[in-house]
């Protein structure tokens, strides 16, 4: 979709053209696009927004588990083979992380396997709101050290964000 969707178009939209436009602004889980297909009409973006988040929001942990287990690493081997999607390849790119120093490149690895096997899933950040490499080292330095609890907590806020950005770039939103 090239076009960006305005409030009218987004309301006229059937429920499988819905699903197409909006099935990655959570990683890999169309479900949630399905989910808030039934919820249209949108009284405006932020109510579809909120509806997606609020879906999100009431998921049991183990599918909390699951879309957070779907994110990639960051600059990571789906980086390194063009295995990512659109969504995620556009914004490792832009935070610069498909141009790492060799050295960069292995202390993000060392960190994202350590988060990985203390936590079960891939660290995740809105990397479009820590774009610099030095603030996405510090923050998976120091999220390391919570619970699981916390960390889940704080991965699925992260992802959140970045389904919102990802919802703002297919809508013609004039905030």
């Amino acid at each position: 979709m090239t076009r960006r969707l305005t409030l009218e178009d987004l309301n006229a939209l059937a429920p499988v053209e819905f699903h197409k436009a909006f099935e990655n602004v959570i990683e890999c889980w169309p479900e949630a696009a399905v989910f808030c297909s039934a919820l249209l009409p949108f009284k405006s973006f932020a109510t579809m927004t909120n509806a997606f988040e609020n879906y999100i929001e009431r998921l049991p942990t183990e599918s909390k588990l699951k879309i957070l287990r779907l994110h990639p690493d960051l600059a990571g081997k789906l980086l390194d083979t063009n295995q990512l999607t659109k969504e995620s390849s556009s914004e490792q790119n832009a935070a610069g992380l498909d141009s790492l120093s060799a050295e960069e490149k292995t202390k993000l690895t060392e960190y994202n396997e350590r988060y990985k096997s203390q936590f079960g899933f891939p660290f995740i950040v809105c990397v479009r709101e820590a774009s610099k490499f030095e603030v996405i080292l510090r923050s998976v330095s120091e999220r390391i050290n919570n619970t699981i609890e916390q960390e889940i907590e704080n991965a699925i806020g992260e992802v959140k964000k970045i389904c919102r950005l990802r919802i703002l770039q297919l809508i013609d939103d004039k905030l």
